[in-house]
């Protein structure tokens, strides 16, 4: 009898084991597929500029391909990718980047100084001190990029460090 019990109160544990993951699995791929489609055209944000002023989807550039990049300023692989984006700036016509941190406000500026991408009228540096745009923009990467063209219709999310070329090749595959 007693060998009973403890079978039943296995199996139930199991049972409810495996029910309560298969829930957490579907949760997960649920809100995976809606943040999957809430990125098809650039979400609604609101975050605030090295100057400690808010900027979001108003303050975009219409009819402008936009790139947001995910980065940090310990990142060898964002060092690359920042060096060979302001060594090509000029082949970027009707493009804006919008560079988001998590960092402090002096780190992003010697970020942005250092590759001289301060002052640039296409370039945006971003803080993120929140996290909001890492949750909004699915960003659990460094570097991370997303490309979206004048239609604000996502054509290119990439994981790691893209150069300016492999920006530029997914921007002309697009128009």
């Amino acid at each position: 009898m007693k060998k009973m019990k403890v079978g039943v109160i296995f199996i139930v544990s199991v049972l409810g084991l495996l029910s309560y993951l298969g829930y957490k699995i579907i949760t997960k791929v649920s809100e995976k597929n809606k943040i999957e489609k809430q990125l098809q055209t650039i979400p609604k944000f609101e975050l605030k500029t090295l100057d400690n002023v808010l900027f979001s989807n108003a303050d975009l550039k219409q009819n402008t391909s936009t790139i947001f990049i995910y980065f940090n300023s310990d990142c060898d692989f964002c060092h690359h990718e920042a060096e060979s984006i302001s060594q090509n700036l000029n082949k970027f016509k009707d493009v804006q980047f919008i560079f988001v941190s998590f960092e402090e406000t002096e780190a992003i500026k010697k970020f942005a100084e250092l590759y001289k991408l301060d002052n640039q009228e296409k370039i945006v540096f971003l803080e993120d001190k929140k996290g909001d745009f890492s949750i909004q923009f699915n960003a659990n990467s460094i570097p991370y990029i997303l490309i979206y063209n004048q239609k604000n219709q996502l054509i290119k999310k990439h994981k790691g460090q893209l150069n300016a070329n492999g920006i530029l090749r997914a921007l002309n595959e697009n128009d």
